[in-house]
């Protein structure tokens, strides 16, 4: 069974565990439809409010993003709206409830063709299923909940990774936030430290193997180095993982590193 199939029996069954006398058949007022799932909860989402969700959005029966098997997203609620959009929903929704709104690309495209991606067209369907886990008054609450958040991931994850990597007795050095590295060639000269400027080529890979990304594949259209300073990452740096793992390295290595999401 897929991770969206699961996700939805799941999403079902916990919304009509809270009783179907309790499902809404709605309309927004941008003419937006909707059913109303309630839960139990009874904090109400008010303007100003940050909301904590798991969200998934379908387009032609295919799925275009879902945090399902992955970090629930937060998103702030601003006091104004957008017709015939989920904007529109927020504050009518309290902790615990779930949303399954539907919408029409038509009404996108006449509203604002400028603004549509080209690969949707007249007659698709979005469908967006909302699950409300929790609100937070105010930005730094919603920020120490992420980064617990987070932190809780990145621990079950590398522990994951590590309890692989030692089932397939593959050697490794592991990084100070939890990435690892399998040393295939070792290069020369002095470890590569922060500061430094460093050229690589690299395959990108998902844990399953797929390939997403190469400078080393032509079919990704773009063939020259990846250059970066180490100890740059963050916004607009390397990603955390990478970076650290090339303080493992050397001149002319190779390296293989596995490297958590949140990493």
């Amino acid at each position: 069974m897929n991770t969206f199939k699961k996700f939805l029996l799941i999403f079902c069954a916990a919304s009509f565990l809270a009783g179907c006398s309790k499902v809404s058949y709605r309309k927004t007022p941008g003419g937006m439809p909707y059913q109303l799932y309630e839960g139990k909860g009874t904090q109400k989402i008010v303007a100003g409010n940050i909301v904590k969700l798991n969200f998934t959005q379908k387009v032609k029966d295919s799925v275009y993003f879902s945090t399902a098997g992955k970090l629930p997203i937060y998103i702030p609620v601003s006091p104004t709206t957008q017709p015939y959009d989920m904007s529109e929903l927020w504050t009518k929704l309290k902790v615990g409830d779930s949303v399954v709104a539907t919408q029409m690309m038509d009404t996108f495209i006449r509203r604002l063709p400028q603004n549509v991606p080209p690969q949707f067209h007249n007659g698709d369907r979005i469908v967006t299923y909302v699950k409300v886990l929790a609100v937070f008054t105010s930005d730094s609450l919603a920020h120490v909940d992420e980064t617990n958040m987070k932190q809780a991931w990145l621990v079950g994850e590398v522990a994951f990774l590590g309890k692989y990597l030692a089932d397939k007795n593959i050697t490794v050095q592991r990084t100070p936030s939890g990435a690892y590295v399998q040393m295939i060639t070792p290069g020369t000269g002095n470890l590569i430290d922060s500061g430094n400027y460093v050229s690589v080529n690299y395959i990108g890979t998902s844990f399953s193997g797929k390939r997403f990304d190469s400078n080393t594949d032509t079919s990704f259209h773009h063939v020259e180095p990846l250059s970066f300073t180490v100890g740059t990452a963050g916004p607009g740096g390397m990603i955390k993982g990478l970076d650290e793992a090339m303080r493992l390295m050397r001149n002319g290595c190779t390296a293989k590193v596995y490297i958590p999401s949140i990493l």
